[in-house]
């Protein structure tokens, strides 16, 4: 029997003689959502609901989920697409005063683990969290965001000249407009499943709901793939926000770091200071990164790699060059000897400013984003990166569809 890599599926999607504005009913990924009631204001039947249920008891939140969903089929608030196909999703954006459009597909993809493939490691806590509600609703309500190796734009020309039908046209609450379509021709999605037939997929975001579903033992997962070469592939960087659990001074930390940094310095004269600094190290050929500390409010310190960081033991040479491993794990970890449970990360340093000035945290330290070629790189190699690494944007939305596998 033919066993194909990627195929068509029948999604779940709103009904849009229940639902007149699909935009009230999206949300992001649960792991980037910081107040849940934000969207249930919005409309009592926001995938928020599915997405990151709360309890009612005596139910846990997993199963009055199910509930919900139960209801929302049976009254056909959700219904299911009328036939197989794969769905084409586009989302225009802003980024740094520039416009982008990211043309991206949702299709059902076999597990393989040697076809997909991870740069991150999974947290057990977030892993059993996603288990129980994938395993509970047997649906799959948000999507690995997964990439494709296409210098050639075959796949999203395939997509942009396809035969598709108009789904959803929305602007959501970042202003980024989102557009989903089925694909209507056979041939287009026969022609689209041969093209990714021996291409590898290098997952960006949702490395636990990809290991769950492994652990349930599923043949087909739903998958949303966009190519890594494509121009609106945009990766925004986890800067570091370091409170210590003792007192040291920044004197003391520049003085360590200068046998294997170079120290330059910007004055610090209003928020366009931090995006001054961001824009240097990004231009930097070698590892650079910039901290700002509250014992020296009136600067930014530039640090330039001058000779190797070291690390606590012997690694890939991959992770040797990756900028955020020399920053988190040879820098902060090994040669100033920071803990884990002294960083936490932020895509925002601008909010942290006034945190700095009054001393209730220590340390910003500035790094340039990410490049795809590291993510791919690292997976490539069985690698992963350390936590809190790349941050795609835009994130994909809850809501526009879902897959029901049982």
């Amino acid at each position: 029997m033919d066993v194909k890599s990627t195929k068509p599926f029948r999604a779940l999607i709103y009904n849009k003689d229940k639902i007149k504005d699909i935009s009230t009913c999206v949300c992001p990924p649960y792991d980037v959502i910081t107040d849940r009631d934000i969207y249930t204001k919005k409309n009592p039947y926001n995938a928020i609901n599915l997405e990151l249920p709360v309890p009612k008891p005596p139910l846990d939140e997993y199963t009055a989920a199910k509930n919900i969903l139960d209801g929302w089929l049976k009254d056909k608030i959700l219904i299911e697409d009328n036939k197989e196909t794969v769905y084409v999703y586009e989302q225009d954006f802003e980024f740094n005063g520039s416009s982008f459009m990211r043309r991206g597909f949702v299709s059902l993809n076999r597990l393989d683990r040697h076809r997909i493939l991870v740069h991150e490691a999974t947290r057990a806590k977030a892993k059993k969290d996603r288990e129980r509600l994938i395993s509970t609703l047997k649906t799959y309500t948000s999507f690995v965001f997964g990439l494709y190796e296409d210098r050639e734009n075959n796949i999203e020309d395939l997509l942009a000249n396809s035969q598709r039908e108009l789904i959803y046209d929305f602007d959501d609450e970042n202003s980024i407009k989102n557009r989903f379509y089925r694909i209507k021709g056979k041939d287009y999605i026969e022609n689209l499943c041969k093209l990714m037939e021996d291409k590898k997929i290098y997952v960006a975001d949702g490395h636990h709901r990809l290991d769950v579903s492994y652990r349930l033992n599923l043949d087909y997962i739903p998958i949303y793939l966009t190519n890594m070469y494509a121009r609106g592939i945009v990766i925004w960087p986890y800067h570091r926000i370091i409170k210590f659990k003792k007192n040291r001074r920044f004197a003391y930390i520049l003085d360590i770091l200068n046998n294997f940094m170079e120290i330059d310095k910007i004055a610090m004269t209003d928020s366009t200071s931090i995006t001054k600094a961001i824009d240097i190290i990004a231009s930097e050929k070698k590892p650079a990164y910039a901290l700002y500390s509250k014992d020296d409010t009136e600067n930014i310190y530039i640090i330039k790699e001058k000779r190797p960081v070291v690390f606590k033991e012997d690694i890939h040479d991959v992770l040797k060059r990756l900028k955020v491993n020399i920053l988190h794990s040879g820098i902060l970890n090994n040669i100033l000897d920071i803990e884990e449970e002294e960083i936490s990360f932020t895509q925002d340093p601008l909010g942290f400013i006034e945190s700095i000035k009054n001393g209730s945290i220590d340390l910003i330290a500035l790094l340039p984003a990410t490049t795809v070629e590291e993510v791919k790189d690292i997976a490539d190699n069985s690698l992963y990166m350390p936590p809190k690494s790349t941050f795609f944007f835009p994130k994909i939305l809850t809501g526009p569809i879902f897959y029901k596998f049982g």
